[in-house]
């Protein structure tokens, strides 16, 4: 049995740029109809710094080019997914914080762009620290989801780009916070870039999840008292493999986002140290908004081996979208009808959550050491 968790990430473009109803209402909504139709549940974490800014800039009389609240619907739509059985959880971009709308543009403060940069308390730099974030961010969605559910807890965070190294400031605010676990890491993923630096390619996509040590996010604590870390699953293909049509027409959907990012990614590059990139391999995230169903099928075939193999009681694969790249409806079809044919379960990060301390008792003392050893004695 294949246990698959949807995650999706409720926000516009790094960069600020988007229009709320065209790249996140109305794509949710055809994600929330899939979902109804074959009774999945999402987990959606919501960029809250982004809905209070643009809610802000509304409210005072800058309507930047809405002939509607774009913040209203927003929590609309966040209100009724909730009410519908989906998992809300937060979701949060720093360099939203102080940004400005200007010259019918976002203007971010990418001085800020990783969650680990921001200082503990606001300065002089920054209107709101670490413990604000955090804390405020929670009690946005508990304020109103707990008026549906008395129960509901916002307690999981994704941290935006991936972006949690160095975490040891990070863990201390969410654990004051009593967030009990994170999913902002993936397999294999190296990023060094002007704007997001992280190293997780020590990551054995063999180990489900882990519990983290009161440092790092990525690194294991045996003594499962630390923040539960539910990875990303990502899997080693050559970038020229990554760019399949699927993903050349969303980006061609999305034309001026799509021109930005390859600027960025061929600065100071060389045609020769461009090609060399494109022919080098990537990890990349199991996305069910930009997939093929050829790379589904791919990824089926590789989790599929890991999940014959594991020891654990429970294992988990965390899947990642964006309601901003959802276009094409044929990857994300497929693998609900394959996973059902196969007696598989959709589970929200929650519900994963649950399972995983249920599974504790019985969990075995795995670690990244011996799974090194199994590879070499095989």
């Amino acid at each position: 049995m294949t246990n698959l968790c949807l995650t999706l990430d409720y926000e516009l473009f790094g960069s600020g740029r988007g229009n709320v109803f065209q790249h996140i209402i109305e794509p949710t909504e055809r994600l929330l109809t899939i979902c109804s139709e074959h009774n999945v549940k999402l987990s959606i974490f919501f960029e809250v710094v982004e809905y209070w800014k643009i809610k802000e800039y509304y409210e005072n009389g800058v309507s930047m080019g809405y002939q509607c609240n774009p913040a209203d619907a927003m929590k609309e739509q966040i209100i009724r997914a909730y009410q519908q059985g989906h998992d809300i959880q937060l979701h949060v971009h720093p360099q939203w914080i102080d940004a400005k709308y200007t010259n019918d543009k976002w203007i971010l403060n990418l001085d800020y762009w990783r969650l680990p940069q921001l200082p503990m308390q606001a300065n002089e730099s920054i209107s709101m620290g670490l413990n604000d974030l955090i804390r405020n961010g929670k009690r946005c969605l508990e304020e109103w989801l707990q008026v549906i559910n008395p129960d509901y807890k916002c307690n999981i965070i994704r941290a935006g780009g991936y972006n949690v190294d160095p975490s040891q400031n990070l863990i201390k605010v969410l654990k004051d916070n009593d967030f009990v676990a994170d999913s902002s890491v993936y397999y294999g993923g190296i990023m060094n870039s002007e704007l997001s630096k992280y190293d997780y390619s020590e990551l054995s996509q063999e180990i489900p999840y882990w519990y983290s040590s009161s440092f790092s996010l990525f690194k294991e604590d045996r003594n499962e008292s630390g923040i539960l870390e539910l990875p990303v699953f990502a899997d080693n293909i050559r970038r020229i493999h990554k760019y399949d049509w699927i993903r050349i027409k969303s980006a061609l959907k999305n034309k001026t986002n799509a021109v930005e990012k390859f600027k960025n990614n061929s600065l100071k590059k060389s045609k020769w140290e461009m090609l060399g990139f494109i022919l080098d391999k990537e990890a990349v995230t199991w996305d069910f908004c930009l997939f093929s169903t050829f790379k589904m099928k791919r990824y089926l075939k590789k989790v599929n081996k890991i999940q014959l193999k594991s020891s654990f009681p429970f294992h988990p694969f965390v899947l990642v979208g964006h309601p901003k790249d959802f276009y094409y409806s044929d990857a994300l079809n497929y693998i609900i009808q394959y996973n059902r044919k196969q007696k598989g379960r959709f589970l929200t990060v929650s519900e994963t959550v649950e399972k995983i301390k249920s599974a504790a008792v019985n969990r075995p003392a795995v670690c990244k050491e011996e799974l090194i050893i199994d590879k070499i004695n095989q």
